[in-house]
């Protein structure tokens, strides 16, 4: 004996199938919140400014990890070569807030149009600017970068940076 499913009983049975695998929906990971340290006058429209006294550099994963002065916990941070900004401050540079300046003019201004024959070196070289310069980072003397920063990745709980700089006082 054979048994012929009409449309409308297979249209149904997927119709049943289909709804409640679209209706659930995974949970989301909330962007972590600003750290402690990320007080009322530190935070302008949600981005905090710090200066971290000293910083560690994850090449990996191409964030930088920092404590603030004054104390407070570490915050992890990441963000796109546009976040990082040239030296500030008149004080006497340190060879490496020199080596990021000049890391900086040199990458920062690379002609990446496909038709410049070194287009791709180029890229390169500008998609890893953050990571050599999150290096140079390591080697500042205590207190003198300043970043900018929101939450980001909440599975990582890495924030991310608006702006970083060098500012010498």
């Amino acid at each position: 004996m054979k048994t012929v499913m009409s449309n409308r009983t297979c249209a149904a049975m997927l119709t049943a199938l289909v709804i409640p695998a679209v209706l659930t929906v995974a949970p989301a990971h909330a962007a972590p919140a600003l750290p402690g340290f990320c007080a009322p006058a530190t935070v302008v429209d949600g981005v905090c400014s710090a200066r971290l006294e000293s910083v560690t550099a994850d090449v990996v994963n191409g964030t930088i990890t920092g404590s603030p002065v004054g104390g407070g916990e570490a915050v992890t941070l990441a963000g796109q070569a546009d976040a990082y900004l040239p030296s500030v401050g008149t004080a006497p540079r340190p060879e490496a807030v020199t080596n990021w300046d000049t890391t900086i003019d040199q990458v920062g201004h690379l002609d990446v149009d496909p038709s410049d024959p070194s287009w791709y070196g180029n890229a390169k070289a500008r998609v890893f600017m953050p990571r050599t310069l999150n290096d140079l980072a390591t080697q500042f003397p205590p207190g003198t970068l300043v970043v900018r920063f929101v939450p980001g990745d909440a599975a990582s709980a890495t924030f991310e940076l608006v702006s970083i700089q060098p500012t010498l006082q």
